[in-house]
């Protein structure tokens, strides 16, 4: 299918039960990556995903029927727009939907007065840190990472994940960037 076929869109209410779907069918993709199937069956939380729509912080990637294919969930931390999830259903992947939606997340944050948007990935998989990097995003070590996302790192390396792999990134935004005030550093 190509790109022009799909909406980039805020999510409505009734997107939110295809979202668990789209997330399993992305996690085949991202589990196969790593060698494991043990997270496959794990989905965001409906609560979360119901927050998320609330604040106004949830995007889908639509096809012609409009049904999600893809989504972007997101939420604030310490002053930066944070990626919770991004997920493109694994047969939907590889059509830039995932730089779309962040697109879209970008924009809003932008828009809104985030200083950055901020996620937690993995360093090796070529579809998380090294495509998040051709998107403008750097990773910071995590002793320099503010203390929402140093919680967040510690929550998903105690759930399982690789401490070696586990990384911040943050992608500054054009009003902040050039500050001369580190976005992560604490202020003594």
């Amino acid at each position: 299918m190509s790109r022009d076929r799909y909406l980039i869109r805020p999510a409505r209410p009734c997107d939110l039960p295809a979202l668990a779907d789209v997330e399993r069918s992305a996690a085949v993709t991202y589990f196969a990556a790593l060698g494991s199937s043990r997270g496959i069956a794990d989905t965001t939380p409906p609560a979360m995903l119901e927050k998320c729509h609330a604040a106004g912080l949830l995007w889908v990637a639509a096809d012609p029927q409009d049904a999600p294919v893809g989504f972007l969930a997101a939420q604030a931390i310490d002053g930066a727009l944070f990626v919770k999830e991004m997920s493109v259903a694994r047969e939907h992947q590889r059509a830039g939907l995932g730089r779309q939606l962040m697109r879209a997340a970008e924009d809003h944050a932008q828009e809104t007065g985030y200083a950055a948007v901020t996620l937690t990935t993995d360093r090796l998989i070529p579809f998380n840190g090294p495509f998040y990097a051709t998107l403008g995003f750097a990773e910071v070590p995590v002793a320099e990472a503010s203390p929402g996302l140093r919680r967040i790192i510690a929550e998903e390396i105690a759930g399982g994940f690789d401490p070696e792999r586990r990384i911040v990134m943050i992608k500054p935004l054009a009003a902040m960037q050039g500050s001369a005030v580190p976005l992560y550093r604490e202020r003594v």
